[in-house]
């Protein structure tokens, strides 16, 4: 079955998957962290329709759509897909996806570009090709080949959103205005995650939380002439890097202190032994290396183990900090920087955000001011067992499709609304997967889709889908 599958939804794909997914690709959406002037410019609101519109010409059966918005709030897109004619199952499928971006960033490929849909040695590029629009048109997708082939399918329902890339606002609130409608989920099905390789089924069952916010440091009132000042008055930015450095080892790039750490079981050192075998030195080699840079590690297993299991603070941005063109000899009053941490699946966010507060703030050198605002606390998420018909289901589509068994992968990325959705339906069964394999490069220049790889996925959820329906009768 899975097979006959595989070749509707290629068949699919050369007639309208990939074209939507390229029309998609022209539009910037940027998640309202990134358009502050996203409802006036309606640039959200027009990737939903669009979406609307696809999905309503492709001729689904039992298929109705709406759009869900509270004023001042990002537009989701409800789905409703009826079950087929004779099909019993009690419970339907929740498919998840967004329909916001990332920004632009710099460094395409001059024949590449954000809004740009380019096909290339078998990938599509363009911003949010990956991340996570392709997620939409390919889970209708695969409704739409399993109708065409006559398999019969649970009713399905789908609640796509437009906020994910800014903390998925208001998500939560929309679930409720849908929750009738929803009925009893028994399968979420969640794009929007990696894979180790393009070589087999690789199915997320765990991701890391995360804390985030700002740390602002002051020592003067208004910024003075260098000379005159430095060697009296400390450096802000001094400062802040010695800040860090109680977090976070500077030579290794650990992260210090137990509240942010967690304890590696037999089985969590099983599965990422596995998962190192597998990907050898890809595991570090996938990432675009400037110049003789190494890794922080170069060991398979401690890679896996870093990623997925470890804490990891960044600097992702900073304020207060002139542009190497406009730097002038001047001892800048203030410097503001944004960190994000990465938090193993099972530690605490608020714990781990007041835990970090505290550290960053005691006792500052030279009694600065120095404030830390959070703005980010997600917890991780870790996948139950699934029941023996899904496990099944993963074996079968991975060798049928793949020529390889499954994997397990643990994502050293988040997606909070997991949490949610585990709390919302407790005994559902769960499919994390997505396409965001080596090189892939979301969030950032010259991301794309690997196209054999979205295909074989598709076909991988529709053959999930119609085996759900089969286990609950």
């Amino acid at each position: 079955m899975i097979e006959k599958i595989f070749e509707q939804v290629k068949d699919k794909w050369n007639q309208t998957t990939e074209q939507g997914i390229k029309d998609f690709i022209e539009i910037p959406a940027l998640s309202p962290d990134f358009d502050k002037k996203w409802e006036e410019n309606g640039v959200l609101l027009k990737a939903v329709e669009f979406a609307k519109d696809w999905v309503e010409k492709q001729d689904i059966k039992g298929l109705s759509t709406k759009i869900v918005q509270e004023e001042g709030f990002p537009p989701c897109l409800y789905v409703e897909i009826e079950a087929s004619e004779g099909n019993t199952a009690k419970e339907s499928v929740f498919l998840y996806g967004h329909l916001d971006k990332q920004p632009p960033n710099l460094g395409w490929d001059e024949d590449k570009g954000p809004w740009k849909p380019v096909v290339q040695d078998g990938k599509l590029y363009g911003r949010g090709a990956a991340d996570d629009g392709y997620s939409f048109f390919c889970s209708l997708s695969a409704m739409k080949a399993l109708q065409e082939l006559n398999i019969s399918h649970p009713r399905c329902v789908g609640l796509f959103e437009t906020c994910e890339e800014s903390g998925s606002a208001h998500y939560e609130t929309y679930l409720k205005h849908v929750e009738e409608q929803l009925g009893d989920i028994g399968l979420v099905v969640a794009l929007d995650s990696s894979c180790g390789d393009y070589d087999r089924l690789w199915i997320t069952n765990s991701l890391r939380g995360m804390i985030g916010g700002a740390i602002k440091v002051e020592v003067l009132k208004e910024g003075v002439h260098s000379g005159e000042a430095s060697g009296i008055v400390p450096s802000s930015f001094m400062i802040l890097r010695s800040l860090l450095d109680r977090v976070e080892d500077s030579k290794t790039g650990k992260v210090i202190g137990i509240p942010f750490h967690t304890v590696l079981t037999s089985d969590i050192l099983k599965q990422s032994k596995k998962i190192a075998k597998i990907l050898g030195d890809k595991a570090w080699e996938q990432f675009p290396w400037a110049g003789e840079t190494s890794p922080l590690c170069d060991e398979p297993m401690e890679c896996i183990l870093r990623r997925n299991w470890e804490p990891a603070l960044t600097v992702t941005g900073a304020d207060g900090i002139p542009s190497v063109e406009n730097g002038g000899n001047v001892l800048r009053p203030w410097t503001k920087i944004k960190i994000g941490m990465r938090l193993p699946p099972n530690v605490e966010a608020s714990l781990a955000s007041q835990a970090f507060k505290d550290v960053v703030t005691a006792h500052p050198p030279f009694n600065a001011k120095v404030d830390y605002e959070p703005v980010v606390m997600s917890n991780g998420w870790v996948a139950k067992e699934p029941k023996k018909w899904l496990k099944k289901s993963f074996k079968k589509a991975s060798k049928s499709l793949w020529g390889n068994d499954f994997c397990y992968l643990g994502m050293g990325a988040s997606i909070p609304l997991l949490n949610v959705f585990s709390r919302e339906w407790p005994s559902a069964e769960f499919v994390v997967a997505g396409v965001l394999g080596p090189k892939s490069n979301a969030h950032g220049p010259n991301e794309f889709l690997h196209i054999d790889y979205a295909q074989k996925l598709t076909a991988s959820v529709a053959y999930i889908i119609a085996k759900m329906a089969k286990a609950e009768e």
